[in-house]
């Protein structure tokens, strides 16, 4: 009562008779078509039938071809809309609206689904915008000074002079060396021999030694360049000061600039890059579960019992999720341009002509997963997994996609996460025109309609 009170209707596939009565109104189908269409009451008189299930019989043996002549004291049936054995229209923007309108309801009726789908990519922004970088500063050293000259400490002030080194007590011996770059305490230590500073005082060359933690390859060439920069430093400033001369060290004077990111922060090119990331990770994963979920509830049954088609049904489910994912979108600029301080230097309309058929792309990937998977849980972490590998790996977060090579190329030449990168670190930092974003913009144009209609063939619109 109280549905019918609010005025909301609901569909419900059945098949007992003695259920059916209590409908409003039912539909009778058989083999994929309907073949009357009324309240109860009204299809029982208009077979003239004891019984609702006497009077399915009569339109199962009318549609098989096998009724006989109807009673003689039989009511005249009325002409109805139920009998009109044309086809339904192949597709109906109308019925595509409703399961979208639908779907809309059950994501405002679900409070976690809801909260993870509007703020879920926020959070996720501060994690990953702040956790995800590749300055190499704040490096701890420490110091084996066996000289403990004028000259030893000198070198040890232009270490710790240097913006990219903090300095630590002393190190006491090798096995303090040792123990402490085990334990990850210092990333570098300086090794001063003894008479390094008569050494240098009567013109020979002192060896220092730098050792440095090289478990991670990239930090540990950045960490060696800071010390070889810093190195260089020392000497020159060390032959200025005797000689009052700066030393030449080259015949030509190489300044080196960087454009587009003048103070080389890494957070000006990672924070561009995780709105694509976060844009296929969520979207996809709400996406796959909210088909999946239909799956498991049964409510699947009534894309098996309705003359929708699979097209008007998971058209109608991405909508809700593609409008979603369209709201984080702006959300995740904002939070780029107003928290992070990283300027949009692009064109704000051209950065979202690009993000809307990337957002139908990456929705479309949730669309086929959930094709193949029957449990939310399976469509959780294979929707992760799928996405989020190739997305890290062979976009071109770290890495230019044409600097990768064999799979890892090909991969990426067919992910359209790196289409998307391009266009959103390219507005972020160099302002690109429409002219040299639309060749990515035209990859994602045809990533949505190829994966939707790979969803639409490989979803079953019958059970096994």
């Amino acid at each position: 009562e109280p549905p019918r009170a609010d005025g909301v209707p609901i569909f419900i596939s059945n098949h007992l008779m003695n259920e059916a009565l209590r409908c409003d109104r039912i539909s009778l189908m058989h083999a994929g078509r309907v073949l009357a269409s009324d309240t109860p009451a009204a299809l029982q008189a208009s077979r003239g039938a004891a019984t609702l299930e006497d009077a399915f019989i009569d339109y199962l043996s009318e549609a098989a071809g096998t009724a006989g002549a109807p009673p003689t004291d039989a009511p005249a049936q009325p002409p109805t809309a139920a009998h009109n054995d044309r086809p339904p229209p192949w597709f109906s923007l109308g019925r595509l609206l409703g399961y979208a309108w639908r779907e809309t309801l059950e994501l405002r009726r679900d409070p976690i689904r809801l909260v993870f789908a509007l703020l879920g990519s926020v959070l996720l922004m501060f994690m990953l915008g702040y956790g995800i970088t590749l300055d190499v500063e704040n490096l701890h050293f420490g110091v084996h000074d066996q000289d403990d000259s004028p000259e030893s400490r000198a070198y040890v002030q232009t270490f710790s002079g240097s913006r990219y080194f903090i300095e630590t007590p002393p190190v006491r011996s090798p096995a303090d060396m040792e123990r402490r770059m085990l334990t990850g305490e210092l990333a570098l230590v300086i090794d001063i021999p003894p008479r390094f500073g008569a050494d240098l005082r009567s013109g020979r060359a002192p060896e220092v030694a730098i050792w440095v933690d090289g478990a991670m390859p990239f930090r540990g060439e950045t960490i060696r360049g800071y010390a070889e920069g810093t190195h260089a430093r020392f000497l020159s400033e060390m032959i200025r000061s005797r000689t009052g001369v700066s030393p030449d060290l080259l015949p030509t004077d190489i300044e080196v600039r960087y454009r587009y990111n003048q103070d080389f922060k890494s957070l000006y090119a990672m924070v561009p890059a995780v709105i694509p990331m976060l844009l296929i990770f969520i979207p996809a994963i709400l996406m796959a579960l909210g088909v999946v979920r239909e799956k498991e509830l049964g409510s699947i049954t009534n894309l098996y019992v309705t003359p929708v088609s699979r097209l008007e049904f998971l058209l109608g489910k991405q909508l809700p999720y593609v409008a979603v994912s369209m709201f984080s979108f702006f959300a995740l600029v904002a939070q780029a341009v107003w928290i992070f301080e990283v300027p949009l230097k692009g064109s704000l309309w051209l950065l979202s002509a690009a993000a809307l058929p990337y957002v139908i792309a990456t929705t479309g990937i949730g669309l086929l997963i959930s094709t193949f998977t029957r449990s939310q849980i399976a469509a959780l972490a294979g929707t992760a997994i799928l996405t989020l590998l190739p997305t890290v790996q062979f976009s071109g977060l770290t890495e230019p996609v044409s600097g990768l090579e064999g799979a890892g190329y090909v991969i990426g030449q067919l992910w359209p996460a790196s289409y998307f990168l391009t266009i959103s670190r390219g507005e972020f930092t160099k302002a690109l025109d429409f002219a040299t974003v639309w060749p990515s913009l035209r990859a994602l144009l045809i990533f949505g309609p190829v994966l939707i209609a790979l969803s639409v063939m490989l979803l079953r619109k019958q059970e096994d």
